[in-house]
């Protein structure tokens, strides 16, 4: 950030900002970040020679751990008051006509709070808040009250003032300044198009009943900038759900987790379990309407949820080619194609760097609690949300829930971009377009896992010329592909059968054609084992070509130019053999291939068919990208007992001997 962006921000909100570095360093460890802040600001603001040792010499001797919890009570029991740096959660107890209070570092012991106290901070009763606990112990029946409370977070912001100070930098000035906000130096985000993923992130809290899932390597901090920012968010990190703790306990009648936060973050996803059977009804049914419903009570919440989920990555930085989906790294209950519809976004989380000391904040930002703050105010808008559904329009396959979807992510995004509503043309669909790619995105992973339920299309608006994300350029090319060889009759293009590096099972494409010329030449992503196939299965050709009924004079007389798509594994190479010459020999007799076709096996000069590897693996992949008819080596035939009841069910799985019997079944 440059020292004239930093005065800028500055002279427009004063004391509402902080140096982060700063404040990161200041050794507050036991405290939120947004209460270390609050502290360094405040006690700036009353002189500025401060130090952050200062204050955390100041606070130390009111601060309370596990360790001193006994000493702390025993010393309250006989002075009869005591001074605490706490989180105070109150609670109201109509039947009792009282308010009880709580902090953790007391073990949750019932606090009287008087109904002045609570006229005076109203946020207590809203998920609690940090400060200065003033208690007092009555030796008469010994119950301990909180006479005083000081607030350490900034509870009403002038939303009117932030507004209008929008209007005083650049759309990549405000990006700076609010990615600082969220603790990140920007320079480490390369483009536009990454910084308005990260802030992503936050969208849940600014925006009502968003269901949204970041998948991306570990150490990014998919959980990380929710929780340092608002007391509003939970973190389910790795914990068993229930319907009592999620949604509604019908022992203590009260709502869960969902119907008191803004915000509920399922870390680490792939290790939280959900034991009830009922609970992934009861999650489809909120996640599609808001409502929770249980032992004849209904409610109506707006808490948005975020999954955050970790996956492995290859070297060139997209997720790791083995996954035959990228919803495989969720719990086995959450693979379901209903409740992923539900999702309304995916995160590319492996877009976004980790947590490095380098990457972090530099520079001044909102303090953070006002920054949660104002996000929350930001949620009750509801013009932003009118606005985008009044403008945007995706093409007619888009369902409704990629409608509703793309609407409330623009609309989240947007309150943060430009808060007061002066969005102009290029930044309007910027943003919508960010919206449309995490939409997207899901519904290329549903192509995949269900392609029959979820057809193959781009549901960008006609504003938005194209989806630039890479994974979504690549993904779409690749099922351009797959809907050709699955809805037509291609001369010269096979599916043949992968696998990868990760082991996993995937598909790739041969294309072959008769050129000008002479020999043979090949294109396309390959190493030296696939190049030496490729010159085998054309041996392989020419030798077996009058029993096959092909012209051998004819194919001699051009070129034959093979192109590989998708191909990039060198152990692929010998297993590519079959699909490959049949391939050549399409393109040499003019004869298309089977639709829905795809190929496995190895291929001698004889024209006998060898075992492959991976068979599993493959006849899934050729599942999920809708094949239908899959020619493999009859040596393989044993293999097929270790395949699921789904994919033995759902292919016409064909062994053959040699390249004449797979002719018969290929060509139309």
């Amino acid at each position: 950030m440059t020292p004239e962006l930093t005065q800028k921000i500055e002279a427009a909100y004063g004391p509402l900002v902080v140096n982060k570095r700063e404040a990161l360093r200041a050794g507050f460890e036991l405290l939120p970040r947004f209460v270390t802040e609050f502290l360094l600001a405040s006690a700036r603001a009353a002189n500025a020679a401060t130090t952050a040792a200062d204050v955390h010499a100041k606070l130390k001797p009111f601060w309370v751990d596990a360790d001193r919890r006994g000493d702390f009570i025993s010393r309250l029991m006989i002075d009869g008051s005591a001074r605490l740096v706490a989180l105070l959660d109150v609670e109201p107890q109509p039947k009792k006509m009282r308010h009880i209070g709580r902090i953790a570092q007391l073990d949750g012991n019932e606090l009287l709070v008087t109904e002045a106290m609570v006229e005076k901070v109203p946020e207590l009763l809203s998920g609690g808040l940090w400060g200065t606990c003033v208690l007092t112990y009555d030796k008469s029946d010994g119950q301990i009250s909180v006479q005083d409370f000081t607030p350490y977070q900034l509870t009403r912001p002038d939303m009117a003032a932030f507004k209008a100070h929008r209007a005083k930098f650049t759309m990549d000035e405000w990006l700076e300044l609010l990615l600082a906000s969220c603790g990140y130096d920007a320079s480490v985000l390369p483009t536009r198009r990454h910084k308005l993923l990260a802030l992503t992130r936050l969208i849940p809290l600014v925006q009502n009943n968003v269901n949204l899932v970041e998948l991306g390597p570990r150490g990014t901090g998919k959980s990380y900038l929710l929780r340092s920012i608002t007391q509003r968010a939970y973190l389910l990190a790795g914990a068993r759900a229930t319907p009592a703790s999620l949604f509604y306990d019908l022992n203590r009648k009260e709502l869960g987790i969902i119907g008191h936060k803004k915000v509920v973050v399922f870390d680490e996803v792939s290790s939280t379990s959900f034991p009830d059977v009922g609970l992934i009804a009861m999650l489809k049914d909120y996640m599609e309407s808001g409502r929770i419903a249980r032992g004849g009570r209904a409610f109506q919440t707006d808490c948005s949820l975020l999954f955050a989920g970790n996956l492995n990555v290859g070297a060139d930085g997209q997720p790791d080619r083995h996954y035959l989906h990228l919803f495989e790294v969720l719990p086995a209950e959450l693979r379901d194609t209903a409740l992923i519809d539900r999702f309304h976004g995916l995160i590319p989380g492996w877009e976004l760097p980790k947590i490095r000391d380098g990457g972090l904040a530099q520079s001044v930002g909102f303090l953070s609690d006002y920054f949660g703050e104002v996000l929350h105010q930001l949620r009750g808008e509801i013009r932003f949300l009118e606005v985008v559904q009044q403008r945007v329009h995706l093409p007619s396959p888009a369902t409704m829930r990629d409608t509703t979807a793309v609407h409330r992510i623009a609309a989240g995004l947007l309150k943060m971009v430009y808060p007061d509503g002066q969005a102009d043309e290029e930044g309007f669909w910027e943003v919508v377009g960010i919206a449309t790619e995490l939409r997207q995105r899901v519904h290329n992973q549903l192509h995949v896992m269900a392609p029959g339920e979820f057809p193959e299309y781009s549901m960008a608006p006609p504003e938005i010329r194209s989806l630039s994300a890479p994974d979504l350029l690549k993904g779409t090319a690749l099922l351009v592909h797959d809907a050709e060889v699955n809805q037509h009759d291609v001369t010269g293009k096979i599916t043949m059968l992968t696998v990868s590096s990760a082991g996993g099972g995937d598909v790739g494409f041969v294309e072959c054609a008769l050129v000008d010329g002479n020999g043979f030449s090949v294109s396309g992503i390959h190493g030296n084992v696939m190049k030496q196939s490729i010159h085998a299965a054309y041996d392989a050709v020419l030798h077996l070509g009058p029993a096959l009924g092909i012209r051998v004079d004819v194919l001699k007389s051009k070129r034959l130019a093979v192109h590989l798509v998708d191909v990039a594994e060198p152990k692929d190479g010998p297993s590519a053999g079959l699909a490959i010459a049949l391939a050549m020999i399409s393109a040499a007799t003019r004869r298309p291939l089977r639709r829905g076709l795809a190929v496995t096996g190895e291929l001698s000069l004889q024209g006998n068919v060898g075992e492959v590897g991976g068979l599993p693996d493959k006849l899934r992949a050729a599942l999920a990208h809708g094949r239908r008819t899959v020619i493999l080596p009859a040596g393989n035939a044993s293999d097929l007992e270790k395949c699921s009841d789904k994919v033995r069910a759902g292919l016409d799985l064909q062994p053959v001997h040699t390249l004449a019997d797979a002719l018969r079944i290929a060509l139309v």
